[in-house]
C-alpha cells in the first residue's frame, strides 16, 4: 500500500494502486510476466477502465473488478459504484446493470 488505497494480488494479476486527487488508478499487470494489461480508475464513486483488450476476453478486468468492488463495499462502505466506458459485456459480466448514463452496481457490506 503506497497511499490511501491498497494494492491487490490475485492468482493471475498484481494490481498496483496510485492515489489521485479524487480517487485512485490501479495498474493491472500479469503476475508471471509483469506485463501491463489494463488500468482501472476510481474517481469518487465512478469506475472506468482502459485495457489492451477492451472486450476483456481473458477476464483480467473482470477479475480486478471483483476484488476492487469488494474493497469499495467493505472498506470504503460505498453504497454503489458507477461504471463508465469500456465494453458493456465486461460491466454486465461483473454484475453491473445498464443505466441511462453507464452501468451501476449496488454494493453490499
Amino acid at each position: 500500500m503506497n497511499g490511501r488505497h491498497p494494492d491487490f494480488t490475485t492468482s493471475r494479476l498484481h494490481i498496483e494502486a496510485v492515489d489521485t486527487t479524487d480517487g485512485c488508478v490501479w495498474t493491472l499487470e500479469l503476475r508471471d510476466e509483469h506485463q501491463q494489461v489494463a488500468t482501472m480508475q476510481l474517481a469518487g464513486q465512478q469506475l472506468s477502465y482502459d485495457a489492451i483488450d477492451p472486450s476483456d476476453a481473458a477476464g483480467y478486468v473482470e477479475e480486478a473488478l471483483r476484488v476492487i468492488t469488494v474493497y469499495l463495499a467493505r472498506t470504503l462502505l460505498l453504497p454503489s459504484v458507477t461504471g463508465r466506458g469500456g465494453e458493456a459485456v465486461v460491466w454486465e459480466k461483473s454484475g453491473f446493470e445498464r443505466t441511462d448514463d453507464g452501468f451501476s452496481l449496488a454494493l453490499t457490506h
